[in-house]
């Protein structure tokens, strides 16, 4: 039985809790590519850099996957996004009775962050972060209750949905600063945003993201400083054991482009990397 169709944006309705904490990151790249900017394999002292330094990385300069006098026309920002439920090719997925939605609650494990753009320009002032989660569901998931946190200085900000938001059995969905097509840079598929649009939620310096659902925590990643390239986000390889999630140096440089001048494969498998 099909769902009712839904929108691929959707921006909820959240609060700004003071607490304690700062959240930052970075990456440790080995084979990462590297422009003269930060070595990709270096691994930056914690409490290193801030996001508002743009002095220790430089433009991501190699060759876009992209035809530069043919580039990808945008979203049109005035009407609806792809549907929530398609891939990140455009391709339909499954709605949510194909497999039949979940009979259970969200859960430890049902969620798994495993990409993030911490820095998708130089300098302070971004607004075009984002964090991809994928379902590992063989049913559809309801995000509806889900609570997302990210402590940032003397503030956390802070996601919650209140409404159906399916994703299909092994789907994606993106947690972003902004859900502005022109902001964000065109992202594909379910992007949710981080109440208030407020930027730069994700620091170089280390952080943790995590997600709770029914007072149980469904994921939390916490990252140490490590080297970032602009512009490009850092990937937990598909081929990589889950149980390898918690390890760093797995986690790469992504090279396939979404959208021209940025690396991400944003609600997609995590296919241009690999595990080292």
């Amino acid at each position: 039985m099909r769902t009712n169709p839904l929108l691929s944006r959707f921006l909820l309705t959240a609060s700004v809790t003071i607490g304690g904490g700062a959240c930052a990151a970075g990456l440790d790249g080995t084979g990462a590519p590297s422009s003269g900017g930060d070595d990709a394999s270096t691994v930056l002292p914690l409490g290193g850099d801030d996001a508002s330094d743009d002095a220790d990385s430089a433009p991501f300069s190699s060759a876009p996957s992209w035809d530069a006098s043919a580039p990808p026309v945008p979203y049109d920002a005035g009407g609806p996004r792809r549907d929530a439920g398609a891939d990140a090719t455009g391709a339909p997925a499954r709605d949510a009775g194909a497999d039949g939605p979940c009979t259970q609650p969200l859960g430890p494990g049902v969620l798994e962050i495993d990409e993030m753009m911490i820095e998708s320009v130089a300098g302070s002032g971004d607004y075009g972060q984002w964090i991809e989660i994928v379902s590992t569901s063989s049913c559809a998931v309801d995000l509806n209750g889900l609570h997302a946190e990210c402590p940032v200085g003397n503030k956390v900000r802070t996601l919650d949905v209140g409404e159906d938001v399916w994703i299909p059995p092994g789907g994606f969905f993106v947690i972003a600063d902004s859900t502005d097509p022109a902001t964000d840079h065109y992202l594909p598929g379910t992007v949710l945003a981080w109440d208030g649009d407020p930027g730069s939620v994700l620091r170089k310096s280390g952080g943790t993201v995590s997600l709770m659902a029914n007072d149980a925590i469904v994921d939390s990643v916490t990252w140490p400083a490590l080297a970032v390239v602009v512009g490009a986000s850092v990937a937990f390889p598909a081929s990589c054991s889950p149980s390898q999630r918690s390890d760093w140096t797995e986690w790469q440089i992504s090279t396939a482009s979404w959208f021209p001048g940025f690396y991400g494969t944003p609600n997609a498998p995590n296919t241009d990397v690999s595990c080292p």
